[in-house]
């Protein structure tokens, strides 16, 4: 398995997995939005993806957040984290966290921060933050 920062030729992959997630599908952004947004997500942080010879079985987004603290350094949200049916239960879900938070580490983020649960209220999200 390989993990690194996902391709655009690979969004499809992507929205392939976020569809897996359980919660009502949304439509897809037309193919220019998703350019657009994709690019928008390279220039504040990434696309992570958890390929194997099946193709992509996992995926995250980073986003490296601007910070007017901690000497101007900046922080990172994780978010999307996704891994396909078929392969959770095996480390997958780990191994892509670790190398998010690797990736935030080394864009200069004094912290992560990774929200999950999307299934419960607002109030009740699950925070985890973790400081370098």
């Amino acid at each position: 398995m390989e993990i690194r920062q996902v391709y655009e030729t690979e969004l499809a992959s992507v929205l392939d997995l976020i569809d897996e997630y359980d919660r009502d599908l949304s439509p897809r952004p037309a193919d220019e939005e998703l350019q657009r947004i994709f690019g928008s997500i390279l220039h504040s942080g990434g696309v992570v993806g958890a390929i194997t010879d099946d193709g992509m079985v996992g995926t995250c987004t980073v986003n490296i957040c601007a910070n007017l603290s901690w000497s101007g350094r900046p922080y990172a949200i994780i978010e999307n984290v996704i891994v396909s049916k078929a392969y959770r239960k095996q480390g997958i879900g780990h191994a892509i966290l670790r190398y998010a938070a690797e990736f935030a580490q080394q864009a200069g983020c004094y912290k992560v921060v990774l929200i999950t649960c999307s299934k419960v209220p607002l109030d009740t999200h699950v925070l985890r933050v973790f400081r370098f």
